[in-house]
């Protein structure tokens, strides 16, 4: 059952927006940036609402699926992206050059496998219907189902059904499990979904990242630089006032703060301390991760001729900057 596709109303804004933005001078244009949601990249829009970054230097987009901002980053509408490393891996697949310049987090139950009330066991979904969106994070947890409880692609249904169309499929019934991630997992179980996996299990971590276009990150690195020492400044608001926090990205968000709460829970944030440290070294913790995920989406034929040298990829430079500086 593949949902129909519409052009998402804030990917038409970020398209018109973008359309004036690159009238202007190229010296004065401001950075686009963009993500879709997740719990810690709304410290990128939390930096916006406290008035961290001009909009005179930034424009931010939050797009309603990762797959608009891979499709903005690869035609050059966007700057900056935050996206996971599987969706890095596929723009540098398509020929994109960019470098990795930071590790936002990791998820640590964000991603799970939510089920029908009914449902009580892995096992008990032989013959039933999953719906997941065909990307690594999803792929990597459908394995992890696979293996624990014997089934396989010939004795489940699978279906692909993207996060921003998670509630819709689940309200309507016709799916039995979904593959989601947070803040669309806890919508979910309020509306008595029952967790039966999630993403705490898999050795492959799934990881978070910044990303930006190598010629940008040449002739803007300041700019750059300025952007992750805002979005860190801003999780430091976060941990000194939580509850403040919480209800404003909760009132842009229209979701419960409880639920925005609960959603944070299922991630690992990384400090750029240790981000900078996992960018560093021969070979990094980020380039293992990436060799070894670059497999397993080649197995599952997700990813198509990708270079080996995954250190080409990566920058410490604005990492140093925001932590030294």
């Amino acid at each position: 059952m593949k949902l129909p596709v519409l052009l998402p109303k804030r990917l038409t804004i970020l398209l018109i927006s973008l359309f004036f933005i690159s009238a202007c001078n190229p010296y004065e244009r401001p950075l686009t940036v963009a993500a879709a949601p997740w719990p810690n990249f709304e410290f990128l829009f939390l930096a916006k609402e406290l008035n961290y970054l001009p909009q005179s230097q930034y424009s931010l987009f939050e797009l309603p699926s990762s797959t608009s901002v891979i499709q903005a980053f690869q035609t050059g509408k966007l700057d900056v992206a935050f996206l996971s490393l599987d969706e890095v891996l596929t723009l540098v697949a398509l020929g994109i050059d960019l470098k990795i310049v930071s590790v936002i987090d990791q998820s640590s139950g964000g991603d799970a496998l939510l089920v029908k009330p009914e449902i009580k066991t892995l096992e008990q979904l032989k013959w039933r219907s999953i719906g997941y969106e065909n990307k690594a994070a999803g792929a990597l947890l459908l394995d992890e189902v696979f293996t624990l409880s014997g089934l396989n692609n010939q004795t489940v249904q699978l279906f692909e059904v993207k996060q921003s169309e998670a509630k819709d499929a689940y309200m309507q019934g016709n799916i039995d499990a979904l593959i989601v991630r947070e803040p669309e997992k806890q919508q979910l179980i309020q509306l008595g979904a029952r967790e039966i996996l999630n993403s705490r299990l898999l050795q492959q971590r799934i990881t978070h990242l910044v990303v930006v276009r190598k010629d940008i990150l040449v002739s803007k690195e300041a700019q750059v630089t300025d952007l992750l020492k805002r979005f860190y400044k801003a999780h430091e608001y976060y941990l000194d006032n939580e509850k403040d926090a919480l209800t404003t990205i909760a009132v842009r968000l229209q979701i419960y703060p409880y639920l925005l709460e609960e959603s944070f829970k299922g991630t690992r944030f990384i400090e750029p301390k240790d981000a900078l440290m996992r960018l560093s070294g021969s070979p990094s913790n980020v380039e293992l991760q990436a060799a070894q995920l670059s497999k397993f989406m080649t197995q599952k034929n997700m990813l198509g001729k990708i270079p080996s040298d995954f250190k080409s990829i990566i920058s410490t430079r604005i990492l140093e900057r925001v932590i030294y500086e």
